[in-house]
């Protein structure tokens, strides 16, 4: 298409446009004009804000056969932190869908409400979205149907990426300036993680780019060196020679056929008969271990919506719901729990201590003799207080 006059641009902005990597032919006035503020200011408090979402006091955690919970978990630590896996969605699943009232980003997200990008592309995708959401979460409508409308959703999305012309510092300064957030509580999980050296595999149908992205601030934030424990298993964008997306290569995944993304060909560190964490905030994130063979699996539902009739339909499919967009701190203490960490003291658990305390210690005999628990500074303050 024939480009956009360009008057009222300095040189100077044009030159801040190279050097971001972004088509300055492509961009309205306005968000020129929003644009060159942001670009030339990347050293702003907004361009070093933090990647980690707040507390959620309103968090709710139901498990509907507590019994079941329990021997799952026994069962896990008993075969070892060697022989388990943690599977894992990431939009809304390790993200927040909520900060402070107002709707989180996604990865399609962090592009629909970045300012360095087209009004075309931001109105476009928004549409998308209000088409295409509401069928995703509709679980009266069949997969088979689901998948077909899913599919369709990240086509159109992903044409509506490939004619932006997008490069990989204006994904990096548009997930800065997003309104993602990872969980409370994610910090401490990825912590354990790396302490015991567990794989971890981050099956996604999002936009690559923007969760490598996304997992490369954690890590600079946290101290976290994500190589050879974490694995981000999603469809790659493709880049022409002057550094933009022109394509997407291998299978197009969605939310509806994640396990193409992984099996024990893929990932053989992942042997037959393995166990499994897998958590998801959608019930078709289940799918993503159909081709693998666990022996025991442990799934966890993160509930981010108030809506009772979908509370049962997950309290169904999952072992454990942590609903109203709640903490990761649940699942950060049952993976300490489960794994063994003798480092008790190096986590805090804040507010929250207590009702990760009480899920543990109602899910696991401490005295087993088969295997001694370590127990985190939370659960000894508790069973002490309770003395």
């Amino acid at each position: 298409r024939p480009p956009r006059s360009t008057q009222g641009v300095s040189s100077a902005a044009s030159d801040v446009y190279k050097r971001q990597g972004i088509n300055a032919e492509y961009m309205g006035e306005q968000t020129r004009k929003h644009l060159m503020q942001e670009t030339i200011e990347t050293s702003s408090p907004k361009m070093r804000r933090s990647i980690f979402g707040p507390y959620n006091p309103r968090e709710e955690l139901h498990i509907a056969n507590p019994e079941i919970v329990r021997e799952k978990i026994k069962k896990i630590r008993l075969d070892g932190a060697e022989k388990l896996n943690v599977i894992s969605d990431f939009d809304f699943t390790l993200t927040r869908r909520k900060v402070e009232e107002k709707i989180a980003d996604s990865s399609f997200n962090v592009l629909t409400s970045s300012p360095l990008m087209s009004e075309e592309y931001k109105q476009n995708s928004k549409n998308l979205f209000k088409k295409f959401a509401p069928i995703e979460r509709d679980t009266t409508i069949s997969p088979e149907v689901r998948a077909n409308y899913m599919k369709t959703w990240w086509e159109e999305s992903s044409n509506l990426i490939i004619n932006e012309r997008l490069s990989k510092r204006r994904i990096k300064n548009s997930v800065m300036l997003s309104n993602l957030y990872f969980r409370y509580g994610v910090k401490e999980f990825f912590q354990i993680i790396q302490r015991v050296k567990m794989h971890c595999y981050i099956v996604s149908a999002g936009i690559k780019e923007v969760i490598k992205q996304a997992i490369s601030i954690l890590e600079a934030q946290m101290s976290f060196e994500s190589k050879d424990i974490l694995a981000l298993c999603s469809t790659s964008e493709k880049y022409d020679e002057s550094g933009y997306i022109s394509n997407f290569e291998g299978p197009l995944i969605t939310s509806s056929n994640k396990s193409l993304l992984i099996s024990h060909d893929l990932y053989p560190e992942i042997k037959v008969n393995s166990n499994a964490i897998v958590i998801g905030d959608l019930i078709d994130d289940l799918s993503m271990v159909n081709n693998l063979h666990l022996s025991t699996k442990l799934t966890i539902g993160m509930l981010n919506i108030n809506d009772a009739a979908l509370l049962e339909d997950y309290k169904k499919a999952f072992d454990i719901v942590i609903g109203v967009d709640g903490n990761f701190l649940h699942i950060a203490q049952i993976l300490e729990a489960i794994t063994g960490n003798s480092n008790n003291d190096y986590m805090t658990f804040g507010e929250n201590a207590e009702l990760v305390a009480k899920l543990i210690l109602s899910l696991i005999h401490i005295s087993e003799p088969t295997r001694p628990l370590y127990i985190s500074y939370a659960v000894f303050c508790l069973k002490k207080k309770k003395k």
